[in-house]
């Protein structure tokens, strides 16, 4: 039922806001957002409305482990050692492949890319895949280089040194309480100086990459033209797509990339914005990222061969790119329907869709059997995203698990605002061989037989941390509007916050004692419910509540005056620009609520 949160007003001092609008010619919510987030002077909100690649992105001698990365590469480059680059199978393992490896091509390096198969081979560095690098690589090479992994595989960097191999890890993963023997690490998890400490993979690569570029113009080894803008775009996809906070460097990189599309997005990207539809949008924005790019480059490594992600990246061919696009984007449509099917059957699996839904179970913990089982079996390469969805769809973290033929599985948690993933997966560290990952996002193997171990006390874990964060899940209110702001103009002065993601969401706005005018499933199976409110004045706004067509009866019933918080979006259906919600939660009025109270117990 709804409303699905407890809903907080965001905590803001009034004074500094005020200062906030005055000096910057914001509007005072827009301003009260912006000290809420720890803006609180002129200058730096000044400074985080306006990113300056240039004048802000921090020197890469002072992030941990670049400097020496970039002496040890420059050294293979100049003696023409065989270099080989492991990435990994999602977006930002691509991303990051395809930003080292062109990087270290243009220095003069005689390097190649090697993608470990998500089955059977796994995330990361593993003994599988690295016999594959192996056979496929004509031998062992001189120095692999990791982008996006490796952080905790000590005993493949021990296989890799008794072979001979140098090896420098960049990643950005928790690493572990002992660290792998790599000649160089470079990790913002070991050290980064504020700002920097949450970049992505490939944020990771680029780091590196502008450590090189930094030392060889110092020592002449360089004499090219710089070329960091033709980075800038796969990064920026990478860092939304990896869900990492749109805060500090983060939010450089992706504004850097959001401006200069136009001059230097690759043949791949532009033949895949094309592809999927996307090439008529007013403006380049962050969404485009995350939800069109990223889940396309994702499907080549859920669905098929992550190096179609990597070479659509890589190729200056046009022709070519329009050709892998449409190979993306058909491993897209296979993605979403195995997603659907999987989601049906998890959703029956814990009772989501039954009326007694999840109880008071804390986290939602199912799983199934894997590509063994054939047809109806449980993707592997689709884990993450269904755990997403039922994260989204309980308000609670969720983890998904494939079954392999002994009984062991393979599995993906999501979790969100107030939860952190990799300590609920410690907490059930005895039934499982192996985790890792991030706050919000994480994999994990768990043994044969441990699943309902592994369920108990993941369960519990999760049940902790709500109790920790004062009663479950909350939907933080970035503040409380009139009718009046819900104008283009308003829209236009809230885009100066952006680019929005997590780190630094799009504000959830509130909105009291609006009337229902209507309620109805739309989309093609009626999954999404579209209402209108009437917010007064002869006014009518319309909204969607995504993935909540279900509830359309009970809304209708609710009906009367409701609260109502969401997103502020901009529609231009039909070429007039205005306002639409993205509904986040809906709550009948306080005064509603009293006025029912009061009947039911009087009958």
């Amino acid at each position: 039922m709804f409303p699905k949160y407890r809903w907080r007003d965001s905590p803001v001092e009034d004074g500094s806001a005020r200062e906030l609008a005055d000096a910057l010619e914001l509007p005072l919510p827009l301003a009260r957002v912006l000290a809420a987030r720890g803006h609180t002077s002129p200058d730096q909100a000044a400074a985080f409305l306006a990113p300056n690649l240039q004048a802000h992105l921090g020197h890469p001698d002072g992030f941990p482990g670049a400097a020496e990365a970039a002496e040890r590469l420059w050294a293979a480059v100049r003696a023409g050692r065989r270099i080989v680059v492991y990435g990994d199978f999602d977006a930002d393992g691509v991303a990051a492949a395809a930003v080292m490896v062109s990087s270290l091509k243009r220095f003069g390096g005689r390097v190649s890319v090697f993608l470990p198969h998500r089955d059977p081979e796994g995330y990361g560095l593993t003994l599988a895949a690295l016999e594959r690098c192996r056979r496929e690589q004509g031998g062992w090479p001189d120095l692999l280089v990791t982008v996006d992994c490796g952080i905790t595989s000590i005993n493949e960097v021990e296989h890799l040194n008794a072979a001979g191999v140098e090896v420098i890890l960049t990643d950005h993963h928790e690493p572990g309480t002992v660290l792998p023997h790599a000649a160089v690490i470079v990790n913002p998890r070991v050290g980064a100086s504020p700002g920097a400490e949450h970049l992505c993979g490939a944020g990771v690569a680029f780091k590196v990459i502008h450590a090189m570029a930094e030392l060889g113009k110092r020592r002449n080894w360089y004499p090219g033209e710089p070329f960091c803008g033709e980075l800038l775009a796969p990064v920026g996809v990478a860092t939304v797509a990896d869900v990492v906070p749109l805060t500090g460097e983060n939010r450089l990189l992706v504004s850097a990339a959001l401006r200069s599309w136009e001059r230097y997005a690759g043949a791949g990207l532009r033949a895949l914005l094309a592809r999927a539809s996307a090439q008529t949008v007013r403006d380049m924005d962050a969404a485009l990222f995350g939800f069109v790019l990223g889940p396309r480059l994702n499907a080549a490594g859920r669905m098929g061969s992550a190096m179609d992600a990597y070479e659509l990246l890589a190729t200056c061919d046009r022709q070519r790119a329009t050709e892998l696009a449409a190979r993306l984007e058909g491993f897209n449509g296979e993605r979403r329907g195995v997603e659907a099917r999987m989601l049906a059957a998890a959703r029956h699996q814990c009772g989501l869709d039954s009326p007694q839904g999840l109880g008071d179970l804390a986290a939602v913990v199912v799983g199934g059997d894997g590509p063994h089982a054939g047809a109806t079996g449980w993707h592997p390469g689709v884990l993450g995203i269904v755990a997403a969805r039922l994260s989204e769809a309980a308000a609670r973290p969720a983890a998904v698990v494939a079954f392999d033929e002994t009984g062991a599985g393979r599995g993906s948690v999501r979790a969100g605002e107030g939860y952190h993933a990799l300590k609920a997966l410690a907490a059930a560290g005895d039934a499982l061989t192996g985790f890792g990952g991030h706050e919000r996002a994480a994999g994990f193997q768990v043994r044969a037989g441990g699943f309902a171990q592994f369920r108990q006390r993941f369960c519990e874990a999760c049940a902790d941390q709500a109790r920790t964060a004062d009663g479950g899940p909350c939907l933080m209110v970035d503040g409380w509007l009139t009718p009046e702001s819900l104008s283009v103009a308003f829209l236009a002065a809230q885009q100066r916050l952006a680019p929005f993601g997590y780190g630094n969401p799009i504000p959830r706005w509130g909105l009291r004692g609006v009337s229902l005018e209507r309620a109805q499933p739309v989309g093609n199976s009626g999954e999404h419910l579209q209402l209108a409110f009437d917010v007064g004045a002869g006014r009518s706004v319309r909204g969607v509540w995504f993935r909540h067509g279900a509830m359309s009866e009970a809304v209708r019933a609710a009906g009367g005056r409701m609260d109502v918080v969401f997103e502020m979006r901009r529609n231009d259906f039909g070429g007039e620009a205005s306002v639409e919600m993205r509904i986040c939660d809906l709550a009948p009025t306080v005064a509603e609520k009293e006025v029912r109270g009061r009947l039911k117990k009087s009958s």
